[in-house]
């Protein structure tokens, strides 16, 4: 599992929740009545109420032949500037969750620092699960109103350059992409189509390097 302060490139898009994608989620508040606007309000806040704790869950994602899903988050800690704010209180858990509700994988992304916006990305291995579908869960277990996070934008995907599928990106998944291009030899690679063009050419090797190198 890897937790990165920016979000990744994602090769796949797997699920998203934002403003105009929101139908298929569920969040775990009583009551309350989904939309565009309140989304954009930062009102889906995540907190452990009186009667309940307020998460956001995913629809159910197939598991597939990919090692490893990345979760990228967009939220607000809408009160930090409060003396009663706690950034670790605050800081959210992603979870991997059985159709059934139990939990199978699970990450804390504690925040350095109390601040408005938290931008940040998960990875999460997921080939080593026993289950034919999963879900993703957002929750805050710790957090009183105080410190509640207001998520903006979520998206589950598989990481862009991970051409043999292996969890990570490497000079591996380069040599895999040269080996197909002057050999013919595909035996390593899972995904070669990395800018979605259709073809497999030169330019998925020049985006695989950059994802490499960060850029």
């Amino acid at each position: 599992m890897m937790l990165s302060a920016t979000p990744l490139a994602l090769a796949l898009e797997l699920a998203r929740f934002d403003s105009n994608n929101y139908n298929t989620w569920s969040y775990t508040r009583p009551g309350f009545v989904m939309s565009t606007e309140v989304i954009n309000q930062d009102k889906v806040t995540l907190y452990k109420a009186t009667n309940a704790d307020y998460t956001l869950i995913s629809p159910s994602i197939a598991k597939g032949q990919f090692a490893c899903i990345e979760v990228d988050i967009t939220g607000y800690a809408k009160q930090f500037t409060s003396p009663y704010y706690n950034a670790f209180f605050g800081s959210p858990t992603i979870e991997i969750i059985s159709e059934a509700g139990d939990v199978l994988k699970s990450v804390f992304c504690e925040f350095e620092d109390a601040c408005l916006e938290h931008k940040f990305s998960v990875s999460i291995r997921v080939s080593d699960l026993d289950v034919p579908s999963f879900k993703v869960r957002v929750a805050c277990w710790q957090a009183r109103i105080y410190d509640a996070f207001s998520v903006r934008e979520v998206v589950v995907g598989m990481l862009s350059g991970d051409v043999n599928n292996d969890g990570s990106v490497t000079s591996t998944d380069v040599t895999v992409l040269y080996d197909y291009l002057l050999n013919s030899d595909s035996s390593n690679m899972v995904y070669g189509d990395q800018d979605g063009d259709g073809v497999i050419t030169s330019s998925d090797v020049t985006l695989v390097y950059s994802i490499m190198l960060g850029n």
